[in-house]
């Protein structure tokens, strides 16, 4: 019973040496785990496996970055991570363009950690994920890094990325100011009504059933979930609603950028996310939300949808650049004075002459000087 002796003075304490067997019969039994069916034991096989040095082992981790499960994929990214082995770095890069965007933030996170500078080309590439969870990893890596935007466009992305924009400016009256704005009635039958009406809102029963209507499957009942729930004064709704810019159904995705849009607790880095959605009115929707954000680094991601193939998008993004009066955005909309649709063509001149109403003069001068 020499190996017996052996452990028990290497861990005198019981407890110590039955972690360790533990630890040591979970790292043997990794590749039959790996093959679980459960993901949950799938993920703690990998876990198990980052602590080992065993090249052999190390093949096992990079072989689960093409697991069917996005939290297995996470894990191994993780992993890598910790091992620092040759490769991982490469492999972590590759990650960075996965199908989930859980596994694309981990990957930005894990390479962030090891200051991977070479790797910043492809993370600020991720700037523009159309999910709000990477391009926020993402710009902290690069933040790590020291790294410095090439164009104004990607100093846009970057800063929104890190929160440096003001909130958007509030859409109007709050739920509760929307309930008395009608007639003032200031009796007691009117005030309790009001008040009834408050509590029926916010109540809890209520609340959790719109969320469970959100998450089902009848779309007409989610849609219309999603608007009663914007109408709830809460941040933890509007954290539910965010969620909702992932959804696969346009119309939910609409109804979510809708409902948030006429909130004051919106943060404008989810919504330019959404100005690379499939659908022209999700992308209408984030172009109205975002200019009444009146900050230079949203001027610099509106730009490009002065091109978008959709003429209502292209006038609607000239509308909110004379909103937001940024002169950076002048020549662009001078550009878009020979855009085909007549309708952009007069957008575009009134948004430059909200903006400078001698722009033209002006341009001109500049032009003389050159």
């Amino acid at each position: 019973m020499a190996w017996l002796d052996t452990l028990l003075l290497k861990y005198p304490n019981p407890r110590k040496l039955l972690e360790a067997w533990t630890d040591n019969l979970l790292l043997k039994l990794a590749p039959w785990l790996l093959k679980c069916p459960d993901p949950r034991m799938r993920c703690k096989a990998v876990d198990n496996l980052a602590a080992s040095s065993q090249p052999s082992d190390t093949e096992l981790i990079f072989a689960t970055l093409q697991d069917k499960n996005p939290q297995v994929r996470s894990a191994a990214i993780r992993a890598l991570a910790k091992t620092k082995k040759p490769g991982a770095q490469e492999a972590l890069v590759g990650a960075l363009a996965d199908s989930s965007f859980q596994v694309r933030e981990a990957a930005a996170r894990a390479l962030g950690g090891l200051g991977a500078t070479s790797a910043a080309g492809a993370l600020a590439g991720c700037l523009k994920d159309p999910d709000a969870a990477v391009r926020i990893a993402a710009a902290g890596a690069l933040r790590t890094f020291g790294w410095k935007p090439a164009t104004r466009e990607e100093l846009a992305w970057f800063e929104i990325a890190l929160g440096n924009t003001p909130a958007a400016a509030s859409a109007g009256k709050g739920p509760v100011d929307a309930i008395n704005s009608g007639q003032s009635q200031d009796t007691v039958f009117h005030r309790r009504m009001a008040a009834e009406a408050q509590r029926e809102k916010y109540d809890p029963v209520r609340i959790n059933a719109l969320v469970a209507a959100v998450r089902g499957h009848d779309l007409l009942a989610r849609v219309s979930a999603v608007h009663d729930l914007g109408q709830i004064n809460d941040p933890r709704i509007s954290q539910e609603l965010l969620k909702l810019f992932r959804d696969q159904e346009a119309e939910v995705r609409l109804a979510a950028a809708q409902a948030l849009a006429a909130r004051d607790d919106s943060p404008p880095a989810h919504f330019v996310g959404l100005l690379q959605d499939k659908s022209y009115e999700v992308r209408l929707a984030a172009v109205q939300f975002l200019g009444r954000v009146r900050h230079q680094q949203i001027v610099e991601v509106l730009i490009p949808l002065l091109s978008d193939e959709i003429v209502l998008v292209r006038q609607m993004t000239a509308k909110a650049l004379g909103l937001i009066g940024q002169a950076s955005a002048i020549e662009a909309l001078a550009g878009s004075l020979a855009d085909a649709d007549e309708h952009v063509r007069h957008t575009a001149e009134q948004a430059l002459a909200q903006i400078d109403p001698q722009w033209m003069l002006r341009r001109g001068r500049g032009t003389r000087r050159t």
